[in-house]
């Protein structure tokens, strides 16, 4: 029995207050010593009713008595005591009230309120206990909404006893000091006892029959016919899930491998968490596996580990997959995840792209949760060919009858005397419910003959039973987490008098509270609800103490060489931090650490969210970056960057309102900041941009400090985009050059990485020389290793830079790299800028066929993607290489069928073309009519007039292109358009020379030595 004394504890208890009613009136008709007498015997009757059920009178008000059930140590049915104590005072008052009326013709009465929750308690019993929190207030709040001769009984209370009386739903009460109504019962009878569950793995399963041969039949079909299937486990906390699942494993036959990753419902960022454990898991065979995966794979998955530079989503995607695979080439493979419903929207995510990935290797995966994971996916294993999903419901009659008498005769010892009423009582309590059946059963052990109502109570109720070494080890394990080693435990403190952790765990074991983990010296809790509840009782100022302790000990470590992959994550030491900075803020608001606490929390929550934001997995990212700007105080400057980092993140999401309410909040939380509402205000303009909106740039610039580097980063940024829209490339890239300064002076890595990516696509059309754009690919392409989805950008520009400089087979090579990480990845819009980039290296190649095949396809795709002008672009490429392939008419066609906005190089491109179109068609028409002399005059007379014309206009045209792209520094683009009109002025029979020569110096200025020397060609045929 636990021994802590007067140590103020924290622990669930139940409030009881009763008021007289009518003691006015007996004031006013009686003497005084009467009422006295009267007073007394009122008293008396209440605490009879209350000290009978075990319950402790804190305080006396007036004619009101509060009494707390719970003191000084907890029992599983201490909200049963406490109804059965107001409804046994109730009826002595009640009893005294006939009596008065009989007597003296006085009525009096009594009206009561019950209520349920978490409190601090100092002392023990009688005078010296002490209640503290809001559940007392609820208490008497209650009471007085009840009317006189009523028990109200709070929401809490009427879940805990439900099985136990007859209640009544009354309206929410409007409670004075509550913000919000609250819900309560009216006690109309009280019923005899019930109660609650239990299972345990020395124990024959029980009852589980036709789900056990099930799950062994689809794992047969599995291996048979070597496919990947999933079976989804569901049921209600302690039904038995794990308990089925770990019996399914006992019997697998040996050459199977199992792999187990549980989801955490502490955790925060914690996404790939379970991932993290089944790595952890193969630190012995890691070095086979890092071959077989690859080195890609081997570094995305110890970056996966905390070890190494975060990868994106889909590159983690690819390497888990690759890691399964390997995992089951060789022996089959079952892939357990416990408690999915806890899981990120990520790695649900994950989940169906491997089970859909996965093709001709014998996996498994069982995935165990509760019902709720239909709340965050309703179609949850809908769509998966071989799998199935099975709801465990309570056990029937007989086989909990079993699973009891089994309980007992592991417990021969200490149940020799049990009676079969006993065994029956416990079987009957437990509705089915295995878990609730086996910690009852604990309880009588323990010599509590009570029947528990609900879980929490039984476990309140065993926890209060541990000797002070056991709880105390296991209040430093709940802080821990789900999984412990000694060491941490150890970590924490040497106040254990029995000097050391593995005296307790060992008591613990034989309680089955907790169990041996998978690796050695570590530990797990046997249920999650035991370390929940274990850690919602532990005092918050231990907590505060022990998250600090764990956060600067987690950040300290190292992995081992030879154990690559740990069992934690600086997610985890963001949600230490984040407990002892919100724990600390709760009790010690004064406390002059927390100023740095709370630095050192949002620290680690922007880069752990801004992480999560670099590799894609937004959900992770938006929830890490609101609960660092939730614990930062009003006023602080961060909350500048964290609102940008949100907006980006909700943009990326397609989430334009929730972006632009990321900014709002910025400005409540600075009010009258100029910096902050600057930036807010170029980050709306930004967004703005996206919907072809225009921006005074100037207006921006006259409000810039010099010293403000972050908004002239995003200034910058969006300084490019404008002059991007106006075809100024040169501008844009210096705008990019100036902003990724800004970047590197304040070592913010995602805005460098953000505006080195735009760079790196803007060299493909910037005055920017091709060898020096190679360059800057290359830089990249080693920045941006461990993550695929940021290279394929990189490596399409270096294809389309390798191409202008002839080097045609190394660029279709780049794109064939390209394609494998898309095909990988799965990405979208990557996929047909692939297209769209091969296109132009086949162009340059002179495949005109297999260029218009590509243009067309790539024009389609973004036709359907809603991007409506570059795909209009595409169509005339397309038209453009029809062209080059001799068929001016058709391509003619193909022009005018053209659909969606205009952007300036497909304009310029359609102008041009279109001339080119028309001096084609004359200069056929010409050939034409010299070739048939017996044509009639009239016929020759009109080819006469019309083909001048018709070269007129194309000469038109040409001049009018030539002016266009005046307004824009794209060398190649202006090369080009200055080749077509060189062929036009040719057709026209003027001299292209000129023409040629100002060509050939864009083609120079911008390094493309392909179309340069092919411009040469053409300067030298003059």
């Amino acid at each position: 029995m636990s021994t802590q004394g007067s140590r103020p504890s924290r622990r669930h208890i139940v409030v009881l207050f009763i008021d007289l009613s009518g003691s006015t009136e007996l004031a006013e008709r009686l003497d005084p010593e009467l009422l006295m007498q009267i007073l007394e015997r009122y008293y008396a009757g209440c605490r009879e009713a209350i000290f009978a059920n075990g319950g402790v009178i804190e305080k006396y008000i007036g004619d009101a008595i509060m009494a707390v059930f719970g003191i000084p140590l907890s029992r599983e049915d201490d909200a049963l005591r406490a109804v059965l104590a107001a409804h046994g005072a109730m009826k002595s008052v009640y009893e005294l009230a006939d009596q008065l009326e009989r007597t003296v013709g006085v009525r009096i009465g009594a009206h009561v309120g019950v209520a349920f929750g978490e409190v601090m308690v100092v002392g023990n019993t009688g005078t010296d206990v002490r209640v503290i929190g809001d559940t007392v207030n609820t208490a008497a709040r209650i009471q007085s909404a009840a009317k006189e001769g009523e028990i109200l009984l709070g929401d809490d209370v009427a879940r805990l006893v439900r099985q136990h009386v007859v209640v009544e739903e009354v309206p929410p009460l409007t409670l004075k000091g509550k913000k919000d109504p609250v819900r309560a019962w009216l006690l109309l009878d009280v019923e005899p006892d019930r109660a609650a569950e239990a299972s345990t793995d020395t124990v024959p399963l029980i009852g589980r029959d036709d789900e056990l041969a099930q799950l062994t039949r689809l794992h047969e079909r599995v291996m048979r016919e070597r496919l990947c299937g999933m079976a989804t486990l569901l049921g209600v906390p302690g039904m038995g899930k794990s308990r089925l699942v770990r019996e399914f494993l006992h019997r697998l036959p040996p050459e199977v491998r199992v792999l187990t990753g549980r989801c955490p419902s502490y955790g925060i960022g914690a996404t790939y968490r379970p991932i993290a454990e089944m790595l952890e898991d193969v630190n012995g065979d890691w070095p086979a596996v890092a071959a077989a995966v690859g080195p890609d794979g081997e570094r995305t998955l110890k970056a996966l580990a905390g070890n190494g530079q975060t990868p994106g989503v889909k590159e983690i995607a690819g390497a888990v997959r690759s890691f399964l695979e390997v995992m089951a080439d060789n022996r089959p493979l079952v892939v357990v995840l416990d408690n999915l419903q806890w899981a990120e929207p990520t790695l649900l995510d994950l989940i169906d792209d491997c089970v859909s990935w996965l093709t001709d290797v014998p996996v498994l995966f069982v995935c165990v949760a509760r019902p709720e994971i239909y709340e965050l996916r309703s179609g949850w294993g809908g769509g998966v060919t071989c799998g199935m999903s099975l709801e465990l419901g309570p056990l029937g009659g007989a086989d909990i009858a079993r699973l009891v008498q089994e309980l007992c005769a592991e417990r021969v010892e200490v149940m020799a005397h049990a009676d079969d009423a006993l065994h029956w009582r416990v079987a009957a309590s437990s509705d089915g419910n295995p878990l609730f059946a086996e910690l009852m059963l604990e309880a009588l052990i323990d010599g509590d003959g009570s029947l528990p109502p609900t879980i929490t109570a039984l476990l309140g109720a065993r926890l209060d039973r541990l000797g002070g070494d056991e709880r105390e080890v296991l209040e430093r394990a709940a802080t821990i987490g789900q999984k412990f080693t000694l060491g941490q435990v150890e970590m924490l403190g040497p106040e254990i008098s029995s000097g050391t952790a593995s005296v307790p765990v060992r008591s613990l074991q034989r309680d089955r509270l907790v169990r041996r983990g998978s690796q050695p010296g570590a530990f797990e809790f046997t249920q999650t609800l035991t370390r929940e509840t274990v850690y919602s009782l532990t005092s918050k100022e231990l907590r505060a103490d022990w998250h600090r302790r764990l956060a600067d000990w987690l950040s300290d470590q190292d992995p081992a060489d030879d154990a690559p992959f740990r069992s934690w994550t600086s997610g985890d030491i963001s949600r230490h931090l984040l407990a002892a900075c919100r724990f600390t803020r709760e009790v010690r608001p004064f406390d002059p650490l927390l100023d740095d606490l709370t630095d050192r929390a949002a620290t680690a929550l922007i880069r752990d969210g801004g992480e999560a934001l670099h590799r894609k997995d937004l959900p992770a990212a938006i929830a890490l970056l609101e609960r660092g700007r939730e614990i930062l105080p009003k006023g602080r400057e961060e909350h500048r960057r964290l609102a940008v980092l949100i907006s980006d993140a909700e943009l990326a999401r397609g989430e334009a309102g929730k972006a632009a309410a990321a900014l709002d909040v910025a400005e409540e939380m600075l009010p009258g900041d100029a910096r902050s509402a600057l930036t807010c205000t170029i980050q709306r303009e930004s967004m703005g941009m996206r919907s072809g909106r225009t921006t005074d740039l100037e207006a921006l610039r006259d409000r810039l400090e010099s010293g403000d580097d972050f908004s002239w980063c995003r200034f910058h940024q969006l300084e490019a985009w404008t002059h991007i829209d106006a075809g100024r490339f040169g501008a844009a890239d210096q705008a990019l050059r100036n902003g990724l300064a800004r970047a590197r002076a304040m070592g913010d890595r995602y805005e460098e990485d953000r505006l080195l990516g735009g760079l790196c696509e803007l060299v493909q059309w910037s005055p920017t020389r091709v060898d020096e754009g190679l360059l800057l690919c290359a830089d990249l392409l080693e920045r941006f290793v461990g993550d695929r989805a940021l290279l394929v950008p990189v490596l399409l520009t270096r294809a389309r830079l390798l191409a202008l400089s002839g080097e045609i087979a190394t660029a279709r090579e780049t794109l064939d790299t390209a394609v494998h990480y898309v095909d990988e990845l799965d990405l979208g819009l990557p996929a047909i800028a692939v297209t769209q980039v091969r296109g132009l290296v086949e162009s340059l190649a002179g495949d005109h066929d297999r260029a218009r095949s590509l243009f067309r396809d790539a024009a389609a795709a973004l036709h359907a993607a809603g991007h409506g002008g570059a795909a209009a672009t595409l169509e005339i490429y397309a038209a453009r290489e029809t062209l080059r392939l001799g068929d001016p008419r058709l391509a003619g066609q193909e022009l005018a069928r053209r659909e969606g906005p205009r952007q300036l190089r497909g304009e310029v491109t359609a102008l041009v073309l279109r001339a080119a179109i028309a001096a084609q068609m004359a200069g056929q028409n010409a050939t034409h009519s010299a070739d048939q002399d017996a044509a009639p005059d009239a016929d020759r007379a009109v080819n006469a007039v019309a083909e001048p014309a018709a070269l007129a206009e194309a000469l038109g045209d040409a001049d009018r292109a030539a002016e266009l792209i005046e307004t824009t520094d794209d060398p190649v683009l202006r090369g080009d358009i200055l080749i077509e009109i060189a062929h036009i002025r040719r057709a026209a029979g003027r001299d292209p020379s000129g023409v040629l020569r100002r060509a050939l110096d864009a083609y120079d200025s911008k390094g493309a030595s392909l179309l340069a020397h092919r411009t040469r060609d053409l300067l030298g045929d003059q």
